[in-house]
């Protein structure tokens, strides 16, 4: 297991906020900027109340809300966005955000055709076999293996793994 602190996360300063960049794949070599990456997760502290979304054609993105109110319109489809579900979108989508100040966000952004599975857990879940997974704790109750992580840490794990909490899993391959 290799733990993420969020103090370590690589933050970016962008027109709206803040955004602190939890991993990026692959790791050597890859840049938001350049779109050559095959999955990025961040999260960004959104200090405008309304915001347009950057172009990422060629990728699919998924979000949802760590703290305040964000409400996105894609497409002319409007949704409010919580902590309990993602919602997914096509990078190429027009997407426009009403947000509450200093509201937070958590992203995952992955290239059309990279195997990424992501979901949303509450309680207690045994992972048989795992490859390559990401966990992110969006509670502050989580633990991985017995190991505790700390509210908005995240670990990669990969084997049998049993994850408490309330966490977001991405499983890449």
């Amino acid at each position: 297991m290799e733990i993420i602190r969020k103090e370590d996360f690589k933050t970016s300063v962008w027109s709206g906020g803040l955004t602190r960049e939890v991993c990026i794949l692959p790791s050597v070599g890859s840049s938001l900027q350049d779109r050559n990456f095959d999955l990025r997760v961040s999260s960004a502290v959104i200090h405008v109340t309304q915001s347009t979304f950057s172009d990422f054609t060629g990728f699919t993105r998924l979000i949802l809300c760590l703290d305040g109110d964000i409400t996105l319109c894609v497409d002319g489809q409007v949704v409010t966005l919580s902590d309990e579900c993602l919602f997914e979108f096509d990078g190429a989508a027009d997407v426009t955000s009403v947000n509450s100040p200093g509201a937070v966000d958590l992203n995952v952004i992955y290239k059309q055709g990279t195997r990424v599975c992501a979901r949303v857990e509450r309680g207690e879940h045994v992972f048989a076999g795992v490859e390559h997974m990401l966990v992110f704790a969006i509670g502050s109750q989580t633990t991985l293996n017995g190991t505790p992580l700390r509210q908005h840490d995240a670990a990669w794990v990969s084997g049998d793994v049993r994850v408490s909490g309330h966490v977001l899993c991405v499983e890449v391959g």
